[in-house]
């Protein structure tokens, strides 16, 4: 067997396609009036093309001045539309250079979508290059630039010339830090702002589907974890040039990014509210307290009625309906409950009126402390308000879909306490729910992992749930 040659074992060269283009005003009403394409290899340039371009409108007086293109320069010119084939097939398979690249990138897009044509390159920005691998000029402008470098310029700011003093520009910066020119080509993302530290190619591959997302620092620490039923979409949010002012310095502390597919959005959310008490992000606030000190703890008063208070689960006897963070949370829930099923504020504590009381008054108490309706009558609402504050099931196996299309998940409750979750392959589900449970990976029970079960299986109908007794059935199956 003949040995390989080494033309055989060399890789193709990533090629560039460095671009300059002038124009006639702005992207928001501007035409290309010029544009100039260099395709190299990062050492030398391949090919080349320019070309004048009929813009088909009037060019704004201060670019006449600027680049020296004029009217009566382009009016015999051919259109954008009889050089598009070129354009796009010199630029195909190539990453995008150009000197400020949004402004040439988005013209261009901008043109190809006029013909109702998809413009879609990896970019690569010579002044983000320039900052990182050149830092602390006093300028980036090309100009200013090729002057500190050494960079001859003929005729600035018109389109062949600009494009091959960015070429030799891009070539200095390639042989003088090829790793830092690759790092930060950027895929095409409408409306994103790549974080500075954040590798580009980090945000091509994170997933559509439901799961959990975690961003890190310089050192490797997270610095904050959230969920959604659509990942790609989630993380790309959060760099929209309109995000929120609060997500600033976390934009600027993200270095990587990991995620965590789990197909379900139930346990999405499970997981997230686990991993954010386990591992207390900075950047997370809710979630993050493992620890509930009060209760709402149901008695019966030698009337019959079901009273309803907050207590802390200090010394207490017996198990609180529900969990809380503090005394005004249970206070909020019991609020809420006593305006929905018209209950006494005063039987749940939280007045000590003599007489009837103000919610009476206004209808909406019906007097149960001073025995206006029977005790019967008042603990059916009652019930009513425990079901909305606890666990409504027992024991219960919620299935819904998983991280691929051959397989379910499962959500495991137990005595109306949250087990865990696990992952079964849809062909091996049709067996006993006694094998079944055997997937399910057990985790922490908590308050607020109840809420999120409560919640979400109260607006999501698509799950299918399998009661069992405590010792489950033999032969139970999907």
């Amino acid at each position: 067997m003949s040995k390989p040659t080494p033309d055989q074992l060399t890789l193709p060269l990533t090629q560039f396609a460095i671009v300059d283009i002038e124009t006639t005003g702005t992207i928001h009403d501007g035409k290309i009036t010029e544009i100039a394409i260099i395709i190299h290899d990062g050492e030398k340039e391949l090919e080349r093309f320019t070309t004048l371009l009929n813009p088909q409108r009037k060019i704004d007086w201060y670019v006449v001045k600027l680049t020296g293109i004029t009217d009566q320069m382009v009016a015999d010119a051919p259109l954008f539309a009889e050089h598009a084939e070129r354009i796009f097939e010199m630029t195909k398979d190539r990453v995008f250079v150009a000197h400020n690249v949004s402004f040439d990138y988005g013209f261009l897009k901008k043109e190809f979508a006029n013909l109702k044509m998809e413009f879609k390159r990896e970019t690569l920005d010579t002044i983000d290059i320039c900052r990182r691998i050149i830092p602390d000029l006093p300028s980036y402008s090309l100009g200013k630039l090729c002057a500190s470098v050494g960079i001859e310029m003929n005729s600035h700011h018109r389109a062949l010339d600009d494009t091959a003093a960015t070429a030799t520009l891009f070539q200095m910066l390639f042989k003088k830090d090829s790793k830092t020119v690759f790092s930060r080509i950027k895929p095409d993302i409408p409306n994103v702002r790549v974080p500075p530290n954040l590798p580009p190619s980090n945000l091509e591959n994170i997933p559509s589907s439901a799961g959990v997302y975690y961003f890190y620092d310089g050192d490797d620490q997270i610095l904050y974890i959230g969920k959604s039923i659509d990942l790609h979409k989630r993380v790309l949010s959060h760099f929209h040039p309109k995000e929120k002012k609060k997500w600033a310095e976390l934009w600027k502390k993200i270095h990587s990014i990991s995620y965590e597919e789990t197909g379900s959005e139930l346990v999405a959310l499970l997981l997230e509210s686990q991993e954010i008490k386990k591992l207390q992000p900075p950047i997370n606030k809710a979630q993050k307290l493992p620890y509930f000190p009060y209760g709402i703890f149901e008695s019966k008063d030698e009337a019959g009625y079901i009273n309803l208070a907050i207590k802390r689960k200090k010394n207490l006897e017996g198990e609180p309906l529900v969990e809380v963070k503090g005394y005004h949370e249970g206070k909020r829930l019991l609020l809420n409950q006593a305006k929905k099923h018209q209950l006494c504020e005063c039987l749940m504590g939280l007045h000590d009126i003599k007489g009837n009381c103000f919610q009476y008054q206004i209808k909406n108490c019906k007097g149960s402390k001073m025995g206006m309706e029977t005790a019967e009558e008042y603990n059916i609402r009652v019930v009513a308000a425990k079901n909305s504050l606890g666990m409504t099931m027992s024991n219960t196996l919620v299935i819904g879909t998983g991280r691929t299309s051959e397989e379910y998940s499962l959500v495991q409750i137990e005595d109306g306490k949250y087990v865990g979750y696990g992952f079964v392959e849809k062909e091996e589900a049709n067996q006993p729910l006694e094998n079944l449970l055997q997937f399910v990976c057990k985790q922490n029970d908590n308050p607020d992992i109840r809420k999120i079960i409560r919640s979400y299986l109260a607006k999501n109908k698509r799950d299918k749930l399998i009661e069992y007794k405590k010792s489950p059935d033999q032969g139970r199956d999907f």
